[in-house]
């Protein structure tokens, strides 16, 4: 397989997730089987999805947002006249 310089350059190209998978074995034995473009297509597309994944998890967290809400938690006190009938009617859309 590729010998360790190569996964090293990966790595200083910030390409982790594809030095990881051409570095482990159990990768490298199942992806011997495919071409040379869905290898790379799939280590590609791993590298693609854990980035992504990684952006929208800081942002997530960046944004600060509260607690995620549900229907079955509204609080339906008179001050804030929310007509409990109208939300069921509307969350059973």
């Amino acid at each position: 397989m590729l010998n360790n310089p190569t996964v090293e350059k990966l790595k200083d190209l910030k390409l982790k997730v594809m030095a990881q998978m051409l570095s482990d074995p159990d990768n490298s034995n199942s992806l011997k089987e495919l071409s040379f473009e869905e290898r790379l297509g799939i280590m590609v597309e791993k590298e693609w999805m854990v980035r992504k994944n990684s952006r929208i998890k800081r942002l997530l967290n960046k944004a600060s947002l509260g607690l995620n809400a549900c229907i079955e938690d509204i609080d339906y006190v008179v001050d804030r006249n929310i007509d409990k009938k109208v939300i069921q009617k509307l969350s059973s859309c």
